[in-house]
């Protein structure tokens, strides 16, 4: 008696199992956007996920987007911006800028950012300024530097360094803008 009771627990378990994969499948095909049917099984439909359940072993928040320098000369910057009828952002992925499809090259641009983008206010791209500061000088950013400069130079994308100063005329570099945009 044991052991058909044991045999039916076990085939209402299975049947439990079918069904609920049967649902997972349902739910999956319904959910398909393209509603491509296929014959061909689905793949690891029962094998879950794991995703790691604590970031912060690993990420930090920071607490600001911009430097102290950077946000100074922003605030001066977004001044100008207003004036002349432009929208700025900054810290801009090099990626948003240029497009590309060779994986190899996109390794060269995808961790590089632009300090700010004037654009019009449909976000055409007007200017990109890079604000130098000593960090500049070391080999490595140099380099970094060279390929920004030759890239948007061959791809026709203005670019207006400025170096770090501990005072901007808000008018002298309102020029600057304006002379690179023209």
């Amino acid at each position: 008696m044991k052991s058909i009771l044991s045999l039916i627990f076990f085939i209402l378990i299975v049947c439990y199992v079918v069904n609920r994969k049967n649902k997972r499948i349902d739910t999956n095909t319904n959910n398909n956007t393209n509603n491509n049917i296929s014959d061909e099984p689905l793949e690891n439909t029962t094998e879950e996920i794991k995703l790691p359940t604590n970031y912060s072993a690993k990420y930090i928040k920071r607490d600001y987007l911009l430097s102290k320098t950077e946000l100074k000369f922003y605030r001066i910057l977004k001044q100008i911006t207003d004036k002349l009828g432009y929208s700025l952002f900054s810290q801009v992925s090099l990626y948003q800028l240029v497009k590309n499809e060779d994986f190899k090259d996109f390794n060269k641009i995808k961790s590089k950012s632009i300090d700010f983008v004037i654009t019009q206010e449909n976000c055409k791209i007007l200017l990109c300024i890079e604000l130098d500061d000593k960090t500049h000088n070391q080999t490595k950013r140099i380099e970094r530097d060279n390929f920004i400069n030759e890239l948007f130079n061959d791809i026709n994308i203005k670019l207006l360094r400025i170096p770090v100063q501990g005072f901007y005329n808000q008018e002298e570099l309102k020029q600057k803008i304006v002379e690179s945009l023209n």
